[in-house]
């Protein structure tokens, strides 16, 4: 899958990997519709999901600064996962269950 990508100028900018009896890779590109488009070629079968990309205050509950506002409100998180590279910044991509209500938040 890699190869593919960057083959075709494509970067993972995050990338989480699930191994279990089916295995799954969830990943930002910096071109997601190119790469949705290089993976189909391929064979992959893909399914596209909005995320979000939040930086995360690098100190002792810096995690909870993005949770908190989203608790408040009521959206769940589905899952978590951090940018590859991103020197001293911390980015994180998260799933959560009210796009458009976290994305205000």
């Amino acid at each position: 899958m890699s190869d593919f990508l960057g083959e075709n100028g494509i970067n993972i900018i995050a990338l989480s990997v699930r191994i279990q009896q089916i295995s799954a890779r969830s990943f930002v590109a910096n071109d997601p519709e190119k790469a949705v488009n290089v993976l189909r070629s391929h064979g992959y079968s893909i399914k596209t999901t909005d995320v979000l990309a939040v930086e995360a205050p690098n100190h002792p509950g810096g995690l909870n600064a993005i949770l908190k506002p989203l608790k408040e409100v009521s959206i769940n998180v589905s899952y978590l996962y951090t940018c590859l590279g991103t020197g001293e910044r911390t980015v994180l991509i998260v799933g959560v269950d009210k796009m458009d209500e976290a994305f205000r938040s």
